[in-house]
């Protein structure tokens, strides 16, 4: 009888240590993120494209934008996001449920952009980054949606502010150089210049003229990619 009582307790002790070590991965797991805030939003998408409706393809410090696509693929450190400019610092770092619900997997949204829809508008609107004109269509985006506030390491490494000083409809970043290409030549103040209409012309803006080049997938005509500064 004092065997199987022995026994018992064994197990019990190896349950709890099991127990404990799954609490404590967990909790490393949430080590670089702690929750400060929430608010309720309504969102809507927008995509980078030079029209004056969507703003050009870089925030208001003139880094080019961040597409959710693009960080769900892994292919962009975090997903930037448009507000009031008086919400929040620029780089503040959300988390919204129900999108990583979604694609099942942690999500790191940074408020890097704003414009004239958002003033005085505070946490209540917001805008997200996505890939193109379809994606902004997805009503998993385009509805009210549970944001968290989070403080602590951000995930993946952050951009070069561009040389110079750029705003959310104009300046170029430093970003990817073309390895090839022709180039037109033109005059430009921003990268949008370069790529007119909803296709991109495979030229980014550098020094005042357009070059071949690219610095995302955006940039490039068809269904070419963005590789390493060029379009393949």
């Amino acid at each position: 009888m004092w065997k199987l009582t022995v026994f018992a307790i064994a197990v019990s002790l190896g349950a709890s240590a099991c127990a404990a070590d799954a609490v404590e991965d967990a909790g490393q797991s949430e080590e670089a993120y702690s929750k400060v805030t929430s608010f309720r939003a309504r969102a809507t998408a927008y995509y980078p494209d030079s029209s004056a409706l969507e703003g050009g393809f870089n925030d208001r410090l003139g880094r080019p934008l961040k597409t959710l696509q693009d960080h769900v693929a892994g292919r962009a450190p975090y997903v930037s996001v448009a507000m009031d400019s008086t919400a929040f610092p620029y780089g503040t770092r959300l988390r919204i449920p129900s999108l990583e619900a979604k694609y099942g997997k942690r999500l790191e949204f940074r408020v890097v952009d704003t414009g004239g829809a958002f003033r005085g508008k505070g946490t209540s609107r917001l805008d997200i980054c996505v890939s193109g004109y379809k994606a902004s269509l997805d009503a998993s985006v385009n509805t009210t949606l549970d944001v968290t506030v989070v403080s602590g390491a951000a995930s993946g490494t952050d951009d070069t502010p561009s040389s110079s000083g750029g705003s959310s409809s104009g300046g170029s970043s430093s970003g990817g150089s073309s390895s090839g290409g022709s180039s037109s030549g033109r005059a430009c103040g921003r990268d949008g210049d370069c790529n007119p209409g909803n296709d991109g012309s495979g030229e980014i803006c550098e020094g005042g003229r357009c070059v071949a080049g690219c610095r995302y997938d955006s940039h490039c005509p068809g269904v070419t990619r963005c590789v390493a500064g060029t379009c393949r």
